[in-house]
């Protein structure tokens, strides 16, 4: 890749010792939510950094952790839109 070339991808950098990950914030944010428009949006965003982080971890066993811990709070998502807002369960 050229100097005058930009990479799309974010650079796959853990966050610091004690740096709580953007999808943890966004996931405590969307637990405590009560107003279901708020709640929808705060979903998204959510979600959306789950994905962009999920991309940046490598399969390494140092993230596994992590990992399970955004694998568990997708669980929680699911189960908000389901039981919160009304969707559909797609388990069933």
């Amino acid at each position: 890749m050229s100097e005058s070339q930009q990479s799309l991808s974010p650079p796959s950098v853990p966050p610091k010792s004690g740096e709580s990950p953007s999808w943890k914030a966004a996931y405590e944010k969307t637990l405590s939510e009560l107003d279901s428009k708020k709640l929808l949006a705060l979903l998204h965003a959510t979600e959306a950094a789950l994905y962009i982080r999920w991309q940046e971890l490598e399969n390494l066993p140092a993230h596994r952790e992590e990992r399970a811990q955004m694998e568990a709070a997708a669980k929680d998502l699911l189960a908000i839109k389901v039981h919160k807002l009304g969707w559909p369960d797609p388990c069933m």
